[in-house]
């Protein structure tokens, strides 16, 4: 008797065991798939309409600054005087307004900039000053205005100031050239007084100059720029130029923007050659050295024209009546000033092939001209979403290429999805897109990766997850809604999702918030050959790292044993995802391709696909429906039972 009943609950235990196997993967399973895994989960989108925005125009008060300044050229130095008419757009009240005074934080061979606050006085009395304190470093200066500012209100001052240049040909302003009498340029970038920008989030910033990024953050505002030099010199500048009165040994210029800009600049030098036509209305200029004429020569105001016409029709009108691209001394590529950009002089130095110049100076052209749009008329706070303006002008460079091309990634010596995909093997550490730059640095994230590489590659993903003809409505409806305005990343990502018709937040929060791409794996398979269904589960391996779970289409093929392909189908990966594939024959291996835009953690750079090897045809192993397992497994215990009993019988 105890035989039997030993054998009994052996074989009652088996069952069970079994039983308790299958049902603790199915748990398994759910919980993987489920809300407990910490990664929020998205659903899919269906896009609907496109729409076409109309252009806006500037609506609302700004403030406005009256500009002059007299050049010493024999000192690199000026004398200032900024007339401000402060608007107060913000919903309190201000005592006191802080202006930025960058030019003491930029590098320098041998003399450093600096701007010299002489005194702030009232514009119509001179005499009656207003207290200003300056803190040098943190290059602020703070100006105590006479009453209360209320909200919607303005106040009237006036700040003289000189300033000197930096030497070298380092950052965004100097006076270099090796050869006076040939190559010098003065070029006055963040020359003057800035106002700092009032928000909820930080309240005033009063960053400093920072040598990662740029620093830069500027309400619109109306400017007229007046500047007086010597007669020989030609002037590159800010707005459309109004008025011009020659004083003998030196030439008084007045320029106009028309239309707001976050701030001014200009560059002046004896020997700039000028080439100018009128393109869209537009009066187009490019200013160079004629030591580079070789390279800019006619090739230059071509490129900018290109650059003009295709930004105007895909992203909205430039406004403005004038557009200047000016070469520089600097170590970069190039940088942008409302109505005027500056492009490196290095390429006259480099040993390279006069078609790789041309090259280069198309792409640091076609950037900066790109930036009118996306850091003049849509504006952002560029040290706490400098990815923003950033991201979207890699694109609309990349974009230049590929109308006039045909390749997106025309100027990219190595795709940004090659780089993108081995950064974390590479690097050994997270590469998350929204931070500000206080984060980069203390997160030891590479701030040029994440803006210049890996966001371009995320709205070109955006764009072939909702489709062309979507995504440039996204982008002109983000322009005309935030023309004059200042933006952060949900303002891009609500007019996308005006556009699609819903939320985009399964796209927008794991692709921008999080540290680590996907990392695909198969975690459980199972092939019923009667029924020739393939079940499959695939997981995200670094989803636990995370904070969003990812959702991409991947491209998945399955093979048969002789490596033919049996199924094709490109397929939704939502974090854990579970699979149930009707094939045509018995399956030898199935794979993930990770083709086109996928994005994945790759541990090898050429490592483009997810392979799952099976069993071959001849060894397939027999799945079976978990509901007629488990009925079996009643039967069974069902017949053990009678087989107990009637043993027992006979023994009694």
């Amino acid at each position: 008797m105890k035989e039997i009943h030993h054998k009994f609950y052996g074989a009652v235990l088996v069952v069970l065991f079994v039983f308790s196997c299958v049902n603790f993967n199915f748990s398994i399973t759910n919980y993987i798939s489920g809300d407990e895994s910490g990664c929020e989960s998205f659903n899919n989108f269906s896009p609907p309409l496109a729409i076409t925005p109309k252009l806006a125009q500037p609506i609302g008060n700004f403030s406005r600054y009256n500009l002059s300044v007299v050049l010493d050229e024999a000192n690199s130095f000026i004398d200032g005087n900024l007339t401000v008419d402060f608007y107060n757009n913000d919903d309190i009240n201000f005592t006191r307004i802080p202006f930025h005074l960058y030019l003491s934080g930029m590098e320098y061979e041998n003399r450093s900039g600096i701007i010299e606050i002489v005194n702030v006085t009232d514009v119509n009395n001179l005499s009656i000053t207003f207290p200003f304190e300056v803190y040098s470093n943190q290059q602020i200066m703070w100006v105590n205005i006479s009453e209360k500012l209320e909200p919607q209100k303005r106040v009237q001052f006036n700040v003289k100031f000189n300033a000197t240049l930096p030497d070298g040909p380092i950052d965004r302003a100097n006076s270099h050239g090796s050869d006076l009498n040939q190559s010098r340029i003065y070029k006055f970038g963040s020359f003057y007084p800035i106002p700092c920008v009032y928000d909820n989030d930080d309240g005033w910033n009063i960053d400093p100059y920072l040598d990662i990024g740029d620093p830069f953050y500027f309400d619109m505002a109306y400017y007229n720029l007046s500047i007086e030099v010597p007669s020989e010199m030609v002037i590159a500048a800010t707005g459309k130029l109004e008025e011009r009165i020659n004083k003998g040994s030196t030439t008084f210029y007045r320029f106009n923007p028309i239309y707001p800009v976050r701030e001014v600049t200009f560059s002046a030098s004896r020997f700039f050659q000028v080439e100018s036509k009128i393109s869209n209305g537009v009066n187009l200029s490019v200013y160079y050295l004629p030591k580079s004429g070789y390279i800019w020569t006619n090739f230059a105001l071509n490129y900018s024209e290109q650059a003009l016409f295709l930004y105007n029709n895909t992203f909205g009108t430039y406004p403005y009546p004038t557009l200047n691209v000016v070469e520089e001394y600097t170590w970069y590529g190039g940088m942008e000033y409302p109505n005027q950009v500056y492009i490196t002089e290095s390429m006259d130095n480099w040993n390279a092939p006069l078609s790789y110049k041309r090259h280069y100076l198309e792409l640091i052209i076609a950037h900066e001209l790109g930036h009118q749009w996306w850091y003049n008329l849509v504006g952002n706070d560029e040290i706490d979403v400098g990815f923003l303006d950033e991201g979207i002008t890699c694109w609309s460079t990349d974009y230049y290429g590929e109308y006039y091309y045909g390749d997106w990634e025309h100027f990219q010596s190595i795709p940004y999805i090659q780089e993108v995909r081995a950064y974390f093997v590479e690097m050994m550490k997270g590469s998350k897109i929204n931070q500000t730059i206080y984060e980069c640095i203390d997160t030891n994230t590479d701030y040029w990766y994440i803006a210049y590489i890996k966001a371009p590659l995320i709205f070109e993903k955006l764009r072939q997850t909702i489709g062309h003809s979507n995504f440039i409505a996204g982008l002109r409806h983000y322009f005309e809604s935030y023309q004059f305005k200042l933006v952060v990343l949900s303002d891009m990502q609500q007019a996308f999702e005006t556009v699609i018709g819903q939320s985009l937040d399964w796209f927008f929060f794991p692709w921008f918030d999080n540290l680590y791409l996907p990392k695909y794996s198969f975690s459980e398979h199972n092939y019923n050959a009667a029924t020739k269904i393939l079940n499959l589960t695939i997981v995200d391996i670094n989803m636990p790292l995370n904070d969003y779970a990812y959702s991409q289409q991947v491209p998945l093929a399955v093979y048969n044993v002789s490596g033919y392909e049996i199924y094709s189908q490109d397929i939704w990966i939502n974090g854990t995802t579970e699979l149930s594939l009707n094939l045509s024959t018995n399956p030898g291996k199935v794979s993930l391709l990770y083709n086109n835009y996928v994005l994945v953690q790759l541990n090898a750079e050429y490592d483009l696909s997810l392979d799952l090897i099976l069993q071959s045809a001849e060894q397939a192993i027999q799945g079976y429906d978990i509901s007629i397992f488990l009925l079996l497994s009643a039967h069974l215990i069902g017949l053990l039972i009678v087989i107990i009993k009637r043993k027992v019988k006979k023994l009694k």
